[in-house]
């Protein structure tokens, strides 16, 4: 094999039946690209999910007046690969989930042969990077690409990639043909690592197995440790475990706090000895507190108080500090600090103390949280939005 085709797709999504919207072909003789690439738009007369438009920014719309239809789009792609090998950035997807597939129900015979996938070479080429989606690698090697997440933008990257770093590199330890290429992809990795990096495969082999013995009794050791704290929470729930115990065993409450009022949430369990809860909330707000009156803790309270009423404190009523006891297992809110009447009451009549510079409250952290995510997906709907206009109209 000396003649080849790198193919890349754009789909309506993920689930069968995968219909593809866009497809781009560049022709490669052994480590050479040849001539120009080819790109269609196709027109299956389906509307496109918002899903898929979020990834590559294709609309219904768009194909529609773009798209030639599948037969058409198919017989200029056919021609153009001339029954050649067909390689891809992961051949799983492209070739047996997508073309194949399509090219069944629509009637039309394979238009070239399965060939390698790129992503298993780069994945054996390139081994000291932790990941080999083109994501990445666009990144950190400024893979030459003009628009993410399209076929011809892939293809363009995916090409980049191998005739800048990967052959070059396959070709210093003497893999001189793509033959000797598709070889070499379907060696083990760790061979294949050895031999980019000059290592002794015998030596690495025994240090990875090695490295996995020792991975599996972790994952073990963990595995116990999670199921015991399932358990034992189970066995909180039930109430199977005395509060006093769980008090002591865990340090639930805080001693001798340094108590912040500005800004902060107060939550209570159990009647107070100092006062009434309206007495006590009043108080909090002229420090710049304020006091949640929810039934179950809530996720914004920064401290949980302890009544301390000897007929009908918080020994009494165990139910929010069992709440905060188990969030502090399960890894929420674990910032919630539970402190007693006593100690409250000596910082409510003391002179308010500012909390340090850069010193949040649990409410300003769960905000923050939440700003950061939604930040997060504007941010990736921004990288994946499309200018039509910026688009080459498909040739009729």
């Amino acid at each position: 094999m000396k003649d080849w085709i790198l193919v890349d797709t754009e789909t309506d999504g993920l689930m069968s039946p995968i219909y593809a919207i866009e497809v781009a072909a560049q022709r490669f003789r052994e480590f050479e690209p040849m001539g120009e690439p080819l790109r269609v738009f196709i027109n299956h007369d389906i509307e496109i999910p918002e899903a898929a438009i979020a990834v590559h920014g294709y609309t219904t719309k768009f194909i529609k007046e773009n798209g030639l239809a599948p037969k058409t789009a198919y017989d200029r792609l056919g021609k153009y690969i001339s029954g050649d090998p067909i390689a891809s950035h992961y051949l799983a997807f492209d070739w047996t989930r997508v073309l194949f597939p399509e090219w069944e129900r629509l009637g039309i015979s394979p238009l070239g042969s399965k060939g390698f996938c790129t992503w298993k070479l780069v994945k054996r080429a390139l081994p000291e990077f932790p990941t080999h989606r083109l994501d990445f690698l666009r990144a950190q090697l400024g893979l030459k690409c003009s628009r993410a997440h399209s076929a011809i933008g892939d293809i363009e990257a995916v090409q980049d990639l191998l005739t800048r770093i990967v052959f070059p590199k396959l070709q210093e330890r003497g893999v001189s043909t793509i033959n000797e290429v598709i070889q070499f992809t379907q060696l083990h990795p760790l061979r294949c690592r050895c031999l980019i990096q000059g290592l002794d495969y015998k030596i690495e082999l025994e240090r990875v197995e090695e490295e996995r013995a020792l991975q599996k009794a972790e994952n073990t050791a963990k595995r116990k440790e999670q199921e015991a704290r399932e358990r034992f929470i189970r066995e909180v729930e039930s109430g199977q475990h005395p509060l006093p115990k769980l008090i002591s065993d865990f340090d639930l409450i805080e001693e001798d706090p340094v108590i912040y009022f500005k800004d902060r949430v107060f939550q209570f369990t159990g009647k107070m000895e100092w006062g009434s809860r309206s007495e006590v909330g009043r108080e909090v707000e002229k420090k710049n507190g304020r006091i949640s009156l929810a039934k179950q803790l809530a996720l914004e309270t920064d401290y949980l108080v302890l009544g301390e009423d000897p007929d009908d404190g918080w020994t009494k009523r165990v139910a929010k500090l069992t709440q905060a006891f188990l969030r502090r297992l399960r890894g929420t809110n674990s910032s919630l600090r539970i402190i007693l009447e006593k100690d409250f009451i000596n910082a409510l009549d003391s002179k308010p103390i500012d909390p340090p510079k850069g010193e949040v409250s649990a409410k300003q952290r769960m905000l923050e949280e939440r700003r950061l995510k939604a930040e997060y997906y504007e941010k990736r709907r921004a990288q994946y939005s499309i200018n039509f206009e910026d688009l080459p109209p498909t040739p009729s």
